[in-house]
């Protein structure tokens, strides 16, 4: 089996594509550890001036797989179930912890955990026919993946209630309008459009571009 995450790195920008196009790229196990590692690359290696998120398929990443088994349980004691989920969503929050400027190339599909991926990121470039949003509310759950902390404070708390209360998901095209996406673009246009503003970010000064990511 392939590696259910890609990692590359050149020219002062990392790639990492989720790899699972056969499942949209969903929160498996597998998917979750193997992302955690290629973050954990990205945030050892200096050299890098941008990091680009995005999967290969249709889908960025669809969320969770149900099928799956994916709260973890604790090595030393029995976690509280808030503590499961977070060991759960902690691999793709971990991108918030990359001192360098993250782009989403948002190839298909964002939905649920997958959305979350995106918000975390810095700059989210869209594929305009693609669908966003989180649909936590017509499954029966609560928006995990910091998604509540964080779409009120991208489009506003207004607008966050509306997609969040009733789970309706948009296309790229209504996603730039209300300002979650930096950019949409045809979906075979994505990776290369996201890779051109990585390009332009890494030949800025690195050290100033970190102290604006940090502030």
């Amino acid at each position: 089996m392939s590696d259910a995450v890609l990692y590359e790195a050149a020219d002062h920008v990392a790639v990492i594509t989720l790899n699972r196009p056969d499942n949209r790229n969903s929160m498996t196990a597998d998917l979750l550890d193997a992302f955690r590692q290629a973050v954990r690359k990205a945030q050892s290696d200096g050299d890098l001036r941008c990091v680009v998120i995005t999967g290969n398929g249709n889908c960025f990443s669809a969320g969770a797989d149900f099928k799956a088994q994916l709260q973890r349980e604790g090595t030393t004691r029995k976690l509280q179930p808030h503590e499961r989920s977070y060991a759960m969503y902690e691999p793709f929050l971990s991108v918030l912890d990359i001192e360098v400027p993250v782009i989403a190339a948002l190839n298909g599909h964002a939905v649920g955990g997958g959305f979350g991926l995106a918000l975390v990121c810095d700059l989210r470039i869209a594929a305009r026919e693609a669908r966003y949003g989180a649909n936590f509310a017509r499954l029966g759950l609560h928006a995990g993946m910091a998604i509540s902390y964080l779409l009120p404070r991208i489009i506003g708390p207004v607008r966050a209630a509306e997609l969040l209360f009733t789970g309706r998901l948009i296309d790229g095209r209504e996603a730039e309008e209300i300002g979650l996406m930096s950019r949409v673009v045809p979906a075979d246009e994505v990776k290369t459009t996201a890779l051109a503003m990585a390009k332009t970010i890494a030949q800025n000064a690195p050290i100033a571009v970190r102290m604006m990511k940090k502030t």
